[in-house]
């Protein structure tokens, strides 16, 4: 798909228009993800739904957040996969990032959908940057157009780009142009989803937040991934799991 045609699939869906707005206590599923059986009780915090993609946000147990992208429609009644419908946990592939974990579906061969859980509370701002350093590594540019605003930043490069050519060119004016338009309706959309994303991750930091948050940080580390030596804790140590329990009980039964 070229990029006039992006631009057009983009301009003539909804633009993650619709918004759904759950409650982490309703223990709404979360569309387009089945979970893995190992991962903590997750539910959808809300959702932005556009005429062809899906996105979705939820938290687990222990405060993290999980953005889960999905398709529900192809580009002039394309016939979707399973796999593009819904990111599949009982099978996913893992990819560790030190601020998170990215999930495709393995055989998805640059099509299918994505999550990503992060680790630990971060601001939104900062989500979306790791987000899409891991998404540029991981998954295809196809992948990431059902998220329009993982390619903003590509986007501004290539309205530089276009700025610098031949201003007399009917082609480089009307790239120009159909530029201009992504950009700004990816900025709001970009605007729109960080503004969700931080009531979000305010609501599940106050449900969680425990007397002692460093704790949580730590745990949470050693928890998502406690055979990863690249993300040892502070003290450059592994813990005892024997320990790790009995301070997970103290927490736990501390109300």
């Amino acid at each position: 798909m070229d990029f006039i045609q992006k631009e057009e699939k983009l301009l003539s869906s909804e633009s993650m228009e619709h918004e759904r707005v759950s409650e982490k206590t309703q223990n709404k599923k979360m569309e387009g993800y089945e979970p893995n059986p190992k991962d903590h009780n997750l539910s959808e915090m809300f959702g932005l739904k556009s005429s062809f993609d899906n996105l979705s946000v939820g938290t687990d147990d222990l405060g993290r957040l999980t953005i889960s992208v999905s398709s529900q429609k192809g580009y002039h009644s394309d016939t979707l996969t399973s796999d593009k419908k819904k990111l599949k946990g009982s099978r996913r592939r893992t990819f560790y990032d030190h601020f998170g974990e990215f999930y495709t579906n393995p055989f998805s061969k640059g099509k299918g959908a994505f999550a990503f859980r992060t680790r630990r509370n971060l601001p939104e701002s900062r989500i979306l940057r790791e987000l899409r350093g891991i998404a540029s590594r991981r998954i295809s540019e196809e992948q990431r157009e059902a998220m329009p605003i993982l390619s903003l930043e590509e986007d501004k490069k290539r309205l530089t780009s276009l700025r610098s050519g031949d201003e007399k060119d009917p082609q480089i004016i009307k790239e120009k142009q159909a530029a201009e338009k992504v950009i700004v309706r990816k900025t709001e959309m970009e605007n729109r989803f960080i503004r969700r994303l931080r009531i979000a991750r305010m609501k599940t930091y106050k449900k969680t937040k425990p007397d002692n948050p460093r704790f949580l940080e730590r745990l949470i580390n050693i928890e998502t991934d406690i055979s990863d030596e690249n993300d040892l804790p502070d003290d450059n140590t592994k813990p005892d799991k024997a320990d790790i329990t009995d301070e997970i009980n103290n927490l736990i039964n501390r109300d």
